[in-house]
């Protein structure tokens, strides 16, 4: 992200400053680069592996739980998303706004633009939510949190 990008990696979050409507139409979503996604190709659906982190657990319970379930432990979690799903996680590049998600989903799936804006605002909440979504925001020129460009 350019000079004068902020990251909000929840605006969705409890506790987190209230947005606007307008102010969550310009941020953009970017994918966790951190979990891993198959396939990429466009049509077919996606699968999400999350990385899992482990508690420190004493080394004899480890080789307990080892024997008693004859394998390892899974180090990832998988989701599948569904074809709408898999829609939107190929859009969210970090390049367009949710707006133009937004008109993007609607065109896709024939909705109209609130019942595609409704359904990605949830979708996205739910994905910020597990840490698969974070969100840049761009300040508007003028705004207070704006800093324009350094002569160079």
């Amino acid at each position: 992200m350019g000079e004068g990008t902020r990251m909000t990696l929840n605006p969705f979050a409890r506790g987190a400053p209230a947005l606007d409507r307008r102010r969550s139409l310009a941020l953009k979503p970017l994918r966790n680069p951190a979990v891993a996604w198959n396939p990429r190709e466009s049509g077919a659906p996606i699968t999400i592996e999350i990385p899992l982190e482990r508690r420190a657990v004493p080394k004899p319970l480890v080789w307990v739980a080892a024997k008693l379930a004859r394998r390892q432990p899974p180090t990832t979690r998988r989701i599948e998303l569904d074809p709408v799903g898999s829609f939107v996680w190929r859009a969210a590049d970090g390049q367009r706004t949710v707006r133009e998600l937004t008109w993007l989903l609607a065109a896709e799936y024939r909705l109209n633009r609130k019942d595609a804006e409704v359904a990605l605002f949830e979708f996205m909440r739910q994905l910020a939510s597990r840490n698969l979504l974070a969100f840049a925001h761009i300040p508007a020129p003028g705004s207070a949190t704006h800093q324009p460009p350094k002569p160079g």
